[in-house]
């Protein structure tokens, strides 16, 4: 049995939490949470949690524990990895590792030194149907790809009086909008078409430059540092050309994101808020579009598929996909085998923040800036 340990206990901690519990082999021993410690004794007894604290140096030494689940805000992410690996854990993070290259390379470092797994949650790529995009460019059914664009759109920050932690530049660090949902949309980018971006061209704004949040005698106006729009021009290794926009205060948009791929021989594309369909485009024939299913699906892609057709898969059951490879790549390794599924790990964690570091180099300059 595998013991594990979640750290923040917001929104994406109890997803953590709900996704362990499906997966065999795994005991959730830990919750770390907040100030109010009656609320994580209160879930950890909820679910037969032996050990609930709100010190994750609690946790360090305990040999009970392999595996820590970082769900924590972002200012938080690097000390907390930092000391887990140390401290000889494996480590599931929310993303960004860090909030600079220079810490997620340490981070690297520090895993590849003690031989840890890592892996970051960029859960989005284990929809049956993005599964089945990448398989499909991998194996040549688009020829070859010319250009990529697509848009990640929210609305939960269209009111001034919109209020959350990642507008606070103490707590989200250098970027709010590239870095929480740009950076999902270009890896999504990056896995279907097998290809890194190297160049970025980029123009962030801040729509809302002026907020208010909640104070104890009403709202209090305070100015926001960190960008809540950006569009960004793309190059990526293989040649292709793209272009991808973000926003938070698109009214109506929940969590819509569209990736579409261009090939020469055919096309791509695929929404979130339709997640199981896949669009495939065509010149001289109908267009389709594909239904996710574990008997339809290239054999690669077949895997993450896990409902007969016609049942719909949702986002715990991306998360579930993903975390599912982590553990088995775990049991592996502790076997003394090679790992056999490609999570995405710290060193896709580090390359996350090297193109949002990139981006925001551009927007300052105005210029085309190399990811390096």
């Amino acid at each position: 049995m595998i013991g594990a340990a979640i750290i923040g206990l917001g929104y994406i901690g109890k997803v953590h939490l709900q996704t362990l519990l499906r997966i065999p082999g795994i005991k959730v021993r830990a919750l770390v949470g907040g100030r109010r410690l009656e609320r994580v004794r209160e879930l950890a007894d909820t679910y037969g949690i032996p050990i609930a604290t709100n010190d994750y140096r609690d946790l360090l030494d305990d040999p009970t524990i392999q595996v820590v689940h970082n769900c924590t805000p972002n200012h938080l992410h690097y000390e907390i990895n930092r000391a887990f690996l140390q401290a000889g854990k494996h480590i599931l993070s929310e993303k960004p590792l860090a909030t600079s290259s220079q810490e997620t390379a340490e981070l690297v470092r520090l895993a590849e030194a003690g031989n840890l797994l890592t892996g970051i949650n960029f859960c989005y790529r284990y929809y049956p149907a993005v599964q089945e995009a990448a398989a499909k460019v991998r194996k040549g059914e688009l020829g070859d790809v010319h250009t990529v664009v697509g848009s990640y759109l929210q609305d939960w920050l269209l009111y001034d009086t919109d209020y959350d932690w990642r507008l606070e530049q103490s707590a989200t660090g250098q970027s709010n909008v590239i870095g929480d949902i740009g950076s999902h949309w270009f890896h999504l980018a990056q896995f279907v078409t097998g290809s890194p971006i190297v160049e970025v061209m980029a123009d962030l704004k801040t729509t809302r430059p002026v907020r208010k949040k909640p104070g104890p005698e009403g709202y209090e106006e305070y100015e926001v540092k960190v960008e809540d729009y950006g569009s960004v021009l793309i190059h990526f290794a293989n040649g292709a050309s793209g272009v991808f926009t973000v926003s938070q205060l698109c009214a109506g948009r929940k969590c819509a994101i569209d990736l579409q791929v261009y090939g020469f021989d055919s096309s791509l594309a695929w929404n979130h808020e339709r997640s199981t369909e896949l669009w495939m485009g065509y010149r001289s024939q109908a267009n389709q579009v594909l239904m996710e299913s574990p008997f339809l699906q290239h054999e690669d892609a077949k895997r993450y598929a896990l409902l007969p057709t016609g049942h719909p898969m949702g986002y715990h059951d991306a998360v579930y996909n993903l975390f599912r490879d982590f553990y088995e790549n775990l049991k592996l390794k502790l076997e003394g085998k090679e790992p056999k599924y490609p999570v995405p790990d710290f060193g896709e964690g580090h390359r996350e923040l090297l193109v949002t570091e990139a981006i925001l180099q551009s927007h300052r300059e105005k210029r085309w800036v190399k990811v390096l």
